[in-house]
């Protein structure tokens, strides 16, 4: 690199000359540039040698590095996120907004604790913040299972049995996997049984249903005068010799029940009779129609 130095009266430069830091203080005030050379040579600067006072003053708040995607020069950068003190840099606070997280970036160890049998939700009116709820009572939390403790049965429709039958009950059996098991010899406490339309039946279609309570079986006299009428019984309760499972039966009525005979005259079949709201006596065709029966209970009703 090129060195210019201001020669002091009396010194004498040689080839010879070793430019120690002494001789150099003879030469007055030498200017060194130290990206050129001397002598076709090189100078280097130490490692460690250049504190950081020794680099030019940067703006406050400031980093120095490579924004780019390539390799460059480092530069002085700025952030919006971070905060500085004359020591440290911290990410700044309420920085970390939605935005700026990953979708399914935060997993559920990264909110705060919850109380065991808690659920999460609100109840407090408007929108706000995530709230701990408790289990209400007939309600369970285990095993991560949300459970109500009461037992919903649906069974399946049956075809009602025909009047000349023998035998006039539909059965349900747990024997016969038909319903649920019970815990110990806790029964349904509601149980409410009807007839499902099958087929369209008169002003009925189907799908629609008639709580059983409001159908009865009904034998009459050729003339049309009643002579006898049954209600359709319902039964339930364990099978015999078990304490676990149970036993539906819905009993309806054969052809002249109680085998009563009108002796001037024939008399009708027993048949299913409605009565609807207006009072008007709908007879329905029992091949149009099945039964099926919805269970409700619980083993705290005990």
């Amino acid at each position: 690199m090129p060195l210019f130095v201001t020669v002091t009266p009396g010194t004498t430069i040689t080839s010879s000359t070793t430019l120690t830091p002494s001789t150099l203080n003879l030469l007055g005030t030498p200017s060194i540039d130290v990206t050129g050379s001397v002598d076709g040579g090189t100078l280097s600067v130490a490692d460690g040698s250049l504190g950081l006072e020794k680099f030019s003053a940067i703006a406050g708040n400031r980093l120095i590095g490579n924004g780019n995607s390539v390799s460059a020069y480092p530069a002085v950068l700025s952030s919006t996120d971070l905060t500085f003190t004359s020591t440290t840099v911290n990410v700044g606070t309420g920085v970390i907004t939605e935005p700026k997280l990953a979708a399914r970036a935060a997993t559920f160890a990264k909110i705060q604790a919850i109380s065991t049998g808690k659920l999460l939700g609100r109840t407090t009116a408007s929108s706000g913040d995530i709230e701990e709820l408790t289990v209400g009572s007939g309600l369970t939390l285990s095993g991560g299972t949300l459970t109500n403790g009461l037992l919903r049965y649906t069974t399946t429709a049956k075809d009602l049995p025909a009047i000349g039958d023998a035998s006039q009950a539909v059965q349900w059996l747990t024997t016969a996997t038909e319903l649920p098991a019970t815990t110990g010899s806790v029964l349904p406490q509601l149980v409410r049984v009807v007839l499902r339309c099958k087929t369209n039946d008169g002003p009925f279609v189907a799908g629609n249903e008639l709580d059983i309570h409001s159908v009865i079986n009904e034998q009459t006299w050729s003339s049309g005068n009643l002579t006898s009428e049954y209600p359709i019984t319902v039964s339930i309760g364990t099978v015999v010799s078990s304490t676990t499972n149970l036993f539906l039966n819905v009993w309806f009525s054969k052809a002249r029940p109680g085998n009563r005979v009108f002796l001037n005259g024939g008399d009708a079949d027993s048949q299913l009779v409605y009565l609807d709201s207006t009072g008007t006596r709908t007879v329905l065709t029992r091949a149009n129609w099945q039964v099926k029966a919805y269970l409700l209970y619980a083993s705290t009703w005990a």
